[in-house]
């Protein structure tokens, strides 16, 4: 999870290299960089790989560590949601300023509410207007509030997986019925619950990330044949079918690079600090990015894209750090007033 940054109870280098490399393909895909055409050729079509991708890397890093939390710090219910609210709702109304104010993003009187309460992922499309990159953090703190109860029940493997089934269904039929929920909450639900497992199951685990290299890639070649597939054949969005596959797809893509960051590479320095700046990059790179362009008029497209995708994300790379060291900062002198 891209908030995980103060909170988590260990720091393992695959972990913050995987959000780092997802909160940089998400700078990638939000610049426009897969509108180019180059030699006829366009990149609109490997798009969703992208996206799919580094959004459940952050889904599935959410899951991991909220399993963790429980277990090794054994916190109760009210506690962990409080954590997950403080960390996360203060920063997210900031971003929503931002969107109104310098974005110019305009919301209906009766949208606000949904809004201000962050509620997007169950009123949205059918009932109130999608924000841009703000529909994640709705998202995920229902996940926070789902799976923390369920998390604090302390139940079975096999009771866990069963509430969870049963919670998808009654959503899913949900969304059927009465256009409640938004088609994303399906699609990560399981990403998510893969990432609770995934730090339940250690032996399993690292067997996982110890698997030959060459039996990985071969893996993530076939699901991402699977979900190629799947977009090419007229599947509705939250169908089985398409959920099925694209769910495979991320998690083999999630088990690729974690063994790929198992390396020396994700040893590398660069990783940490733009992890650790990743919730605020990602809740601020738009206007970030809008204010930038302000002061750097580019009228060019593909200079714009360019300008977005490098020396603009370095800066919002670079204020976001400062922004979440300065609200770390600012819990610690909160709890510290209490």
């Amino acid at each position: 999870m891209i908030m995980e940054n103060k909170a988590r109870p260990t720091k393992i280098q695959e972990f913050d290299a995987l959000r780092a490399l997802a909160i940089i393909l998400l700078m990638s895909v939000h610049c426009g960089i897969f509108d180019f055409v180059v030699f006829g050729f366009s990149f609109e079509p490997i798009g969703p790989f992208f996206g799919s991708f580094l959004l459940g890397s952050f889904f599935f890093l959410s899951g991991y560590f909220s399993d963790a939390s429980f277990r090794k710090r054994e916190q109760g219910l009210f506690s962990f949601l409080w954590s997950k609210f403080i960390r996360i709702y203060p920063p997210y109304w900031l971003a929503l300023a931002a969107f109104v104010f310098v974005l110019g993003y305009t919301l209906k009187r009766n949208d606000l509410p949904i809004y201000v309460l962050n509620l997007q992922f169950l009123f949205a499309p059918a009932f109130a207007k999608q924000v841009l990159t703000l529909w994640y953090v709705s998202i995920v703190a229902a996940y926070f509030f789902i799976f923390g109860i369920l998390l604090s029940r302390k139940l079975s493997n096999t009771g866990f997986l069963i509430w969870s089934i049963l919670i998808f269904g009654a959503t899913y039929l949900a969304n059927a019925m009465y256009g409640l929920f938004d088609g994303r909450f399906f699609e990560y639900f399981f990403i998510f619950v893969a990432g609770i497992y995934f730090s339940r199951f250690e032996q399993i685990r690292e067997r996982i990330l110890q698997t030959n290299f060459l039996l990985k890639l071969a893996l993530t070649v076939i699901v991402t044949a699977l979900f190629w597939l799947a977009q090419s054949t007229p599947f509705e969005y939250i169908s089985w079918q398409y959920l099925v596959t694209v769910d495979l797809y991320i998690l083999g893509m999630i088990l690729f690079w974690l063994g790929v960051f198992r390396t020396p590479i994700g040893g590398w320095r660069i990783w940490a600090p733009i992890s650790y700046a990743s919730f605020f990059a990602y809740l601020f790179h738009r206007p970030i990015w809008e204010l930038l362009v302000s002061v750097f008029p580019i009228s060019n497209f593909h200079l714009l894209v360019l300008f977005k995708l490098i020396p603009a994300s370095i800066v919002v790379f670079f204020i976001s750090y400062f922004l979440q060291y300065g609200y770390d900062r600012l819990l610690v002198l909160f709890r510290q007033g209490k």
